[in-house]
């Protein structure tokens, strides 16, 4: 899983204020290039899902952080969104929130000879996670894991 730049933790470590004061939990900031055109994004959520006029009112107030405080302005387009059902666990905070869900995981090296597993997330931390898969607990090692990410079932 991708680390932060340290920009990218800076303006992350600025905005949990921001998101608290909102009402939501701030999830990731990352600089994203697409095509000529760099995008900082700002995604934030809270627990049963987030309004448009969440995000409006976090964007307000995110934008003034980033343009006056901290003076950035090396990207050409800012958003603020909701990362979306599918989106990759990577904090602590994620592996108890959705606790018990299906999860679909890829290792960089493969682990008993496949390089995708699905199973129920029992938890994990910074070191390692584990899912649970027909009745057996599997542990992987946080370094092998390339994404994880929760499964939409319907």
């Amino acid at each position: 899983m991708a680390k932060r730049t340290k920009e990218e933790q800076r303006i992350y470590d600025r905005l949990q204020d921001v998101a608290v004061s909102t009402g939501l939990e701030l999830i990731d900031v990352r600089y994203i290039r697409e095509g000529d055109k760099l995008f900082l994004r700002v995604y934030a959520d809270r627990k049963g899902g987030v309004t448009i006029e969440e995000l409006a009112k976090m964007s307000e107030l995110a934008d003034a952080v980033v343009d006056k405080e901290l003076k950035l302005d090396r990207h050409d387009y800012f958003e603020v969104s909701s990362p979306g059902l599918d989106r990759p666990l990577t904090e602590k905070s994620d592996f108890l929130r959705y606790k018990g869900e299906v999860v679909s995981i890829k290792s960089y090296e493969a682990v008993e000879g496949k390089k995708l597993w699905q199973g129920k997330l029992i938890g994990g931390d910074d070191t390692e996670v584990q899912i649970e898969i027909a009745g057996e607990t599997m542990s992987f090692p946080r370094k092998n894991i390339a994404l994880i990410k929760r499964e939409v079932v319907f």
